[in-house]
Order: C-alpha cells, then structure tokens, then sequence
C-alpha cells in the first residue's frame, strides 16, 4: 500500500494555563495557543501533530505555511518521512527554518511518524527501538517565578502528595540570595529525596550565573540541575558557568539547527529537546544522536504525549517534562502515575485526538 497523502486540516486551538503563568518575555499568561495539524491518507490511517505559541495570529501564520506545505505533499507517500522531511525543509529554505517554519515541519513531521507507526501497528515509542515503555517525568505546570515563598512551600507539598518525585522551580528575576531562599523554602518541604530541578529561563549573564551557582552549591538546595542560565544561545557563556562544575547545567530546547546541536554537546551536563523547535521527529532524532555519541542524558522540554515516545526509545533518554496544558486536546490523555509515564501498546502516538475539543476550543487567527 502506498498509503498516498489525501489531505491535511489545521485547527486553531486555545488550552487553558491553570495556574495562569508569568513569563519573563511574555508576561502573565492564561492560556497557550496551539495549532493542530490532522494528516489523512487514502485508504489507510491519519496522523496527528501539534504545536504551541504566544498568539493566535502567529499560529495562524504557522498554518498558512502548513497548508502551502500540504499542497505539495498531496499525493505523496506518508511512509516516506524523512524524505518529505528533507523536501519539505528545502521548500521552506528562504524562510531560515527558525521560528513560524520550524513550527510548520514539525506539526507535519509529527503527523507522519503517527502515521508510521498506526501502518505498523505498532507504538511509537517500539517502532523507534523500544528501550523502555515508562519514562520518569517531572512536575513543570507550577512553581513560577511570580510565587512567593508560602505559594512554593504549599504547591511543592501538593506535587509530592500527588506523587512525583522530581518538580521544577524557575529562578531569576531578583537577587540571587532570595533565589537560593526560594530553592531551600522548596527543597525542606518536599524532603532529600525529590529532584529540584531549576529553570533560569536564559535570563542571566554568564558572571550572574556563576554567582547563583556558587550561592546555591553552598546551600541546603540540593539541585538536580541549573537550566538555560544564559541567553540562548550564548554557547561561550554556557560553557563558562558549566566547566566550574558548580552545578549541573542543563540546556537546549530552544536548538532548531543540527549545527547547534553539537555547540550545545560542547556546552551541557544534561541536554533538553524540544520536539517542535528543532522542527520534527525526524530532525530531533538525528539531534539525539549527536548527544548520544557525546554520552549525554536527553530530556525534553513540553509535548509530554509526543516526547515520551522519544525518550523511552533511546539508550540516553531521561526525563519529560510533564504539564496538563494540552490533557483537553485528546479522548484519553496520557497522564503520570507515581511520576512516571507509561506508554501503551496502542498504534502510532497511541492517542485519539477529541473532535468535539476542537470545536470547543476554536479560536480565530
């Protein structure tokens, strides 16, 4: 079966933030915008992929080059990905394949795995090797930098009721010395044997950074690792923080070039992907392994029901980062249970995307 692409749909969705969140760039924030790619073969399976960003009109600009993508990819065979993959990037060339084009491949790349593996009857996660079919993942919807001090010790005590071993906290913003009050504040109410895992969101230099780092290696803290403590991007400065060997550093998923990959294999202890920002499966495998011939721990950054996949199939593979944000697009959401995820049997992504969710949260471009 040559399983021919017959058509591709997109959807403009809003979830909601619960708590609203308080980004550094962004601001406060109540809801992520997220465009849903649907990829329809001829007489066989479809494929799902998504992708999120700040607004409505950037995401429909998403989809716009989606659709031009799609009439290109009509009549296609959906199995063979990675070279749709590579046409498809050589078709988006004048747009520099960062950002909105980025975005566009990896919704249509996603898709094209799920297909893959509904074809193969087969779970995402075995048709790439198969490592493990549970992944650890840790708490990432709470903890933000607008928190005070009693809102991180009742929301630390909630996470560990609730099960998972291993929660994040974002730092910046203010002195460092408050910073390393806050990660204490945390570490003393969930105990020694939960993961503090800490995120910076590249809002220090690099001398900044190293002053956090000693602060906190001298404290009761305790972190798992210290997360994009630099402008992103800023591999020199990355590399300085890392080699005092302070702390764990932790960084990569804003890379969407395969050229970074390997300043970032120069730059971290622990590497995180980002499954839409390097612009695919396809594009995060080869991403891995670059990492993996570095012998690096590979963690990823949001997509918990796509990224799970990746990480329980490869040998290097470590944590998910686990939020609800994106539980309303599908029938069944994939949720942790004793801080793990565990991935069925079922074909593909192993996920049915909810039809009435998508009428119900339509947003206009």
């Amino acid at each position: 079966m040559s399983l021919k692409i017959s058509g591709v749909e997109t959807h403009l969705v809003a979830t909601r933030l619960d708590p609203p969140i308080v980004h550094p760039f962004l601001g406060a924030r109540t809801r992520f915008v997220s465009l849903v790619v649907l990829v329809h073969t001829e007489d066989g399976p479809s494929g799902f992929g998504y992708v999120t960003g700040e607004s409505p009109r950037q995401m429909a600009a998403v989809g716009r080059i989606v659709e031009d993508l799609a009439e290109r990819l009509e009549g296609q065979c959906a199995l063979r990905r990675t070279l749709l993959y590579d046409r498809m990037w050589n078709w988006t060339v004048d747009l520099l394949h960062e950002g909105a084009a980025t975005l566009a491949l990896a919704a249509l790349d996603i898709a094209l795995w799920d297909i893959a593996g509904k074809q193969a009857g087969e779970p995402l996660w075995r048709l790439l090797g198969g490592y493990r079919d549970a992944v650890p993942c840790y708490a990432s919807w709470s903890l933000w930098r607008h928190f005070t001090l009693a809102e991180i010790e009742t929301a630390g005590a909630e996470l560990v009721e609730r099960g998972f071993d291993a929660v994040k906290l974002r730092l910046g913003g203010r002195p460092p010395e408050e910073d390393v009050a806050r990660a204490v504040a945390l570490r003393r109410v969930v105990g020694p044997d939960v993961r503090i895992m800490t995120d910076v969101l590249w809002g220090l230099r690099s001398d900044e950074a190293l002053k956090l780092a000693r602060l906190m290696a001298d404290s009761e803290a305790d972190l798992f690792w210290f997360e994009e403590p630099v402008r992103d991007g800023h591999w020199e400065g990355l590399r300085r923080v890392r080699e005092q060997g302070l702390v764990t550093v932790a960084a990569g998923e804003r890379v969407s070039r395969l050229a970074d990959v390997q300043e970032l294999a120069r730059s971290v202890d622990h590497a995180i992907l980002d499954v839409h920002h390097i612009g695919g499966i396809t594009p995060w495998l080869r991403a891995a392994a670059v990492l993996e011939i570095a012998d690096l721990p590979i963690s990823v950054h949001v997509a918990p029901e796509i990224q799970a996949h990746l990480v329980a199939a490869q040998r290097t593979g470590a944590w998910v980062e686990y939020m609800t944000w994106w539980d309303a697009l599908f029938e069944e959401p994939l949720r942790p249970v004793a801080g793990k995820l565990t991935l069925s049997g079922k074909p593909g992504l192993g996920l049915e995307v909810s039809r009435f969710s998508l009428r119900r949260l339509a947003v206009d471009g």
